[in-house]
C-alpha cells in the first residue's frame, strides 16, 4: 500500500508542471479574452458617446447658422420686394427718398436703402445723393449683372460704418434684358455678431464667422477684425497652422467638427457654411467641455484595466523562469544557425576556387579554333557540369540566406521588354532543343522602364520556365505577361500590377505532390526527371516572390499540364536608358559575336592572386585578345609591381598571404603615382560585407568567382573605354544576299497606308522595337490582308537589327510615294 502511494506521488510530481502550465494558460487566456472584450466594449461605448456629444456640439453651430440664414432670407425678400415697386423702378430719388425712409423706420432692420444707376453713382437714405461711386463694389457688379446677392461686410464710404449689402437688380419690366439700376438694403454687422456671440458650449467656448476671403466677420480677438484704417487679416495667411487649416475648410464650404490645437491647447472646432451668404460660422469648444462627460466611463475602464494588468503581471512573474530558459535555447539555436551559415559560406569559398579553374579553362578551350569537334563536345560537358555544380552551390547559399533573413533585394532601372526578351530567347532555345513549341505573349501596354531586382526576377522566371520545359515532352510552354491594372501612385512614382503566367502541356502534378513542391530538397514527378535538378529551385523561387510582396499560385492536372502564376506591383522607371546600355545591350552583343581583340595599343593588366590556377585562367583569357597580363602571387608583390609598371587596370583577390586584397587597395589609393588606377576585385567570398568593404576601400567593381568571361570583358570595356573587334560570323556578301532574299520575299506582302509606314520607319530609326511589335498586333486586328506584313515586321523587330528592318520598311515607303 505504501509502495502504491509512493508511486502515485511520483506520478503527481511528474504531471505537476504540465498541470500548472495548463492552469496558467487557462487563467491567462481567460483574463486576456475578458480584457480584450472589455477594452473593445469600452472603446465602442466611448466612441458612441463621444459621437453623440460631438453631434450635440455641432447642433449648436447649426442653430446659430439657421438663425442667421432665416434673418438674411427675410431681409433679402424685403429688398427684392421694394426693388419691384414702381417708386424704386422710377429711379427718381426725389420721389423714392421719402418712401424709402419710411420703409427703414417701418422694417427697423435696415441701416439704409440705396438706389444706384448703371454708372455706379448712387443715393441713399442716410446721405441723400452722393458724389462717390460704388462701381468697383462686388455686390454692385453682381446686381447690375442681374444677380441678387449678399455681400461680405465692408466699411461704408458714406458713413464709415461696417455694413452688409443685400443687393438686387432693378428691372424696368418683366421683359427687359438688362437691369436699369440696382437696389441695396444695408444692414449692420451687429445683428450677425449678436447671433454668433450667443453660441456657447460650456465655459471658455467662443464662436467666430469668416467671409469668403477668410477674413473675420465676427471674432472675440479685435486684432482680427476690420477697422476704418485697415481691413481684417485673412486667416488663410496667418502663421497658426491649425487655425489656417480650419479657415481653408470654411472658405471651401466644408462642415464638420475636429479636435486640434488652438490657442496652445487641444480644442474641438465645429464649423458650418451658410447658404444665403458666402460665409461660415465656427464654434471653438475646450476639449474638457465635451470629454468631461466620459470620465465615469473612463474610470470604470481604468479599474478593469488595472485588474487585468495585475493578473497578467502575476502570470508573467510565474513564467519568468520558463522565459529565461527559452532565451537560452534561442541563443543556442542562433549560435548553431550562425555556425551553419559560416560553414556554408566557407565551403562555398573553397568550392568556388577550384570551380574558377575548371570553368575558366573550359572557356579558354571553347574559344580555341583548333579544338576538334569531339574534344569540344567533352569540354562542353565539363563546362555544363561545372555550371550545374555552381548553380547547386548558389541555391544552397540562397536558401541559407533566406532562412537567416540575410538575403536582400537590390532593385534598379531596366528596359522591361528587353529584359523579358532575353529570358524568352534563352527558354526558346531550350524548348527548341527538346522539340516543343515555346509561345511568348507580352501585353500590348507593357511598361517600357521598370525598377526591379533584375537578378532575382530573372532567377524566378528562368526557374518556372525551365521547370515547365523540363516536364513537357510534347505540346507547348506558354509565357504570358499581363498588365492587370495601374494602382494609384504614391507621390510621383507610377506603379503597374504585372501578372506573370507560365503554362505547359506537360505531365502535370498530383494533388498530394502539390503540397510538397515548394519544400526544400523536394522533387516530384518521375524519378528519371528528378536527377536533373537540386530540389531547391521552387523553394527559393517562392520565397523570392514572397520577398517581392507576392506569392506563387499553381493549378495542375495529371496528363494535361500545369499553370504557375504570380502578380507583382512594379514601380515605373524613367531613367532606364543608362542601365540598358551598360548591361542589356552588352549581353546581346556578347552572346551574338565573339570578341577577338580591341582597337588601339595594348593595355597592361596586373593580376594579383595567391592561387596559380586563378592567375592562369585570367592570363589565358586576356592575352589572346592583345592584353599584356602581369601576375603577382600576393598583395605585397602586387603593390611592388604596380608601382614599377603602373598598369592600366588591376584585378585582385581578397584573401591572400603577407598582404590581403583590402590592404593592397588601401596602399594603392594612397600611393600618388598610381592612386587613380582602376581596380576590379575578384573573390570567391559570398559575404556581402566583403563586397561592400572592398568597394568602400576603393575598388571600382566586384566580380564573384568563378569569373565569367563576358562579365570580365564588360568591366574592361567600361573602365578602359575599349572598342572591341568582333569575329565576323558571316561574309558581308552573304549578309547582303540575306537582305536581298528578305526584300524579294517582302515584295509579295501587302503594306499598310503611307502614314503607318512612315510611323514605323520613325520608330525603327529610334530603335523602339517594342512599339513596332504593338503596331504589328494592331495591323493584324485591322485587316487579315496585313497579317503577312505584320508577321514579317514582328520577326525583324525581334532580331533587334535596326538596319535590316529599316531597309525592309523603306522600300515599301518609296513604292507608295
Amino acid at each position: 500500500m505504501i509502495q502504491q502511494n509512493s508511486s502515485l506521488s511520483a506520478s503527481d510530481r511528474e504531471n505537476h508542471p504540465s498541470r500548472n502550465l495548463l492552469i496558467r494558460f487557462i487563467i491567462g487566456g481567460t483574463t486576456l479574452v475578458v480584457s480584450i472584450s472589455a477594452y473593445f466594449s469600452y472603446q465602442a461605448a466611448r466612441n458612441v458617446m463621444l459621437k453623440d456629444l460631438r453631434h450635440s456640439a455641432f447642433l449648436e453651430v447649426q442653430r446659430g447658422g439657421a438663425e442667421i440664414e432665416e434673418w438674411l432670407h427675410v431681409r433679402q425678400v424685403e429688398v427684392q420686394t421694394l426693388a419691384n415697386t414702381s417708386t424704386v423702378r422710377s429711379l427718381n430719388w426725389s420721389v423714392a427718398e421719402p418712401y424709402l425712409k419710411a420703409e427703414v423706420k417701418r422694417i427697423n432692420e435696415f441701416f439704409l436703402f440705396q438706389i444706384a444707376t448703371p454708372d455706379g453713382s448712387y443715393s441713399n437714405t442716410k446721405v441723400g445723393r452722393s458724389n462717390k461711386n460704388i462701381q468697383d463694389r462686388d455686390y454692385f457688379q453682381k446686381a447690375i449683372a442681374g444677380k441678387s446677392n449678399i455681400s461680405d461686410p465692408f466699411i461704408s464710404r458714406s458713413t464709415g460704418i461696417s455694413l452688409i449689402a443685400i443687393s438686387t437688380p432693378i428691372w424696368s419690366n418683366s421683359a427687359s434684358s438688362s437691369p436699369i439700376g440696382t437696389f441695396h438694403g444695408n444692414v449692420r454687422v451687429d445683428r450677425i455678431a449678436k447671433v454668433v456671440n450667443s453660441l456657447h458650449y460650456g465655459t471658455n467656448s467662443y464662436a467666430f464667422a469668416l467671409n469668403s476671403q477668410g477674413q473675420a466677420i465676427v471674432h472675440p480677438d479685435s486684432a482680427l477684425m476690420s477697422t476704418v484704417e485697415e481691413p481684417a487679416p485673412s486667416l488663410l495667411k496667418i502663421g497658426d497652422r491649425n487655425l489656417n487649416a480650419i479657415a481653408r475648410r470654411m472658405v471651401k464650404k466644408q462642415q464638420g467638427i475636429e479636435l486640434m490645437e488652438i490657442d496652445g491647447t487641444k480644442k474641438y472646432v465645429a464649423y458650418l457654411p451658410l447658404q444665403a451668404a458666402n460665409w461660415s460660422v465656427a464654434l471653438v469648444i475646450p476639449r474638457e467641455n465635451i470629454e468631461s462627460r466620459l470620465q465615469y466611463l473612463d474610470s470604470i475602464a481604468l479599474i478593469v484595466g488595472g485588474l487585468a494588468v495585475t493578473m497578467i503581471t502575476v502570470l508573467w512573474q510565474v513564467q519568468a523562469f520558463e522565459q529565461a530558459e527559452l532565451k537560452k535555447s534561442k541563443a543556442a539555436a542562433d549560435t548553431a544557425n550562425h555556425a551553419k551559415s559560416e560553414f556554408l559560406a566557407n565551403m562555398s569559398h573553397e568550392l568556388r576556387t577550384p570551380l574558377n579553374g575548371i570553368l575558366g579553362c573550359a572557356q579558354i578551350l571553347l574559344r580555341s579554333p583548333a579544338l576538334p569537334n569531339q574534344e569540344q563536345y567533352h569540354v562542353n560537358i565539363i563546362e555544363q557540369c561545372g555550371s550545374h555544380l555552381l548553380t547547386l552551390i548558389n541555391d544552397i547559399l540562397d536558401l541559407s540566406k533566406i532562412e537567416a533573413k540575410k538575403l536582400e533585394l537590390y532593385p534598379g532601372d531596366v528596359h522591361f521588354p528587353s529584359f523579358l526578351q532575353g529570358i524568352v530567347e534563352i527558354c526558346g532555345i531550350r524548348a527548341k532543343q527538346k522539340g516543343i513549341l515555346f509561345v511568348y505573349k507580352p501585353a500590348i501596354d507593357l511598361p517600357t522602364g521598370v525598377h526591379i531586382d533584375v537578378k532575382r526576377l530573372r532567377q524566378v522566371l528562368l526557374n518556372l520556365l525551365g521547370n515547365a520545359i523540363k516536364f513537357t515532352d510534347e505540346g507547348q510552354v506558354t509565357f504570358n505577361i499581363e498588365v492587370i491594372d495601374r494602382p494609384p501612385s504614391d507621390g510621383q512614382t507610377v506603379k503597374h500590377r504585372i501578372r506573370c503566367t507560365v503554362e505547359d502541356t506537360g505531365i502535370g502534378i498530383t494533388p498530394a505532390e502539390l503540397s510538397k513542391i515548394f519544400l526544400p530538397f523536394e522533387q516530384v514527378g518521375e524519378k528519371k526527371r528528378q536527377v536533373e535538378g537540386t530540389g531547391l529551385g521552387l523553394a527559393i523561387t517562392r520565397q523570392l516572390v514572397q520577398m517581392m510582396g507576392s506569392d506563387i499560385h499553381v493549378q495542375s492536372q495529371i496528363g494535361q499540364g500545369s499553370s504557375f502564376w504570380f502578380e507583382l506591383e512594379i514601380p515605373e522607371a524613367t531613367d532606364w536608358v543608362k542601365s540598358a546600355m551598360s548591361t542589356t545591350g552588352y549581353a546581346y552583343a556578347a552572346s551574338e559575336k565573339q570578341i577577338i581583340g580591341f582597337e588601339g595599343s595594348p593595355y597592361t593588366i596586373l593580376m594579383v592572386d595567391d592561387r596559380w590556377e586563378n592567375r592562369t585562367v585570367i592570363t589565358s583569357l586576356l592575352q589572346p585578345l592583345g592584353f599584356n597580363v602581369v601576375e603577382a602571387s600576393n598583395g605585397k608583390e602586387g603593390l611592388e609591381k604596380a608601382i614599377a609598371l603602373k598598369p592600366d587596370l588591376i584585378v585582385t583577390d581578397l584573401l591572400m598571404p603577407e598582404m590581403d586584397g583590402f590592404e593592397l587597395i588601401e596602399h594603392l589609393r594612397h600611393t600618388p603615382e598610381i592612386q587613380n588606377v582602376k581596380i576590379i576585385v575578384s573573390s570567391a567570398s559570398v559575404f556581402e560585407a566583403d563586397k561592400n568593404r572592398s568597394l568602400q576601400a576603393g575598388g571600382d567593381a566586384f566580380l564573384t568567382k568563378p569569373i565569367h568571361l563576358d562579365e570580365l570583358l564588360h568591366q574592361l570595356e567600361q573602365y578602359l573605354n575599349l572598342v572591341w573587334i568582333y569575329k565576323q560570323s558571316q561574309p558581308d556578301a552573304e549578309k547582303a544576299k540575306e537582305a536581298t532574299t528578305v526584300n524579294s520575299q517582302s515584295a509579295q506582302l501587302t503594306p499598310p497606308s503611307p502614314q503607318v509606314l512612315q510611323e514605323l520607319v520613325t520608330l525603327a530609326s529610334k530603335g523602339n522595337f517594342n512599339a513596332i511589335l504593338k503596331w504589328a498586333d494592331r495591323l493584324e486586328e485591322t485587316d487579315t490582308i496585313f497579317v503577312p506584313f505584320a508577321n514579317e515586321i514582328r520577326q525583324l523587330a525581334r532580331q533587334f537589327d535596326e538596319d535590316l528592318i529599316l531597309n525592309f520598311l523603306t522600300q515599301y515607303a518609296m513604292e507608295t510615294v
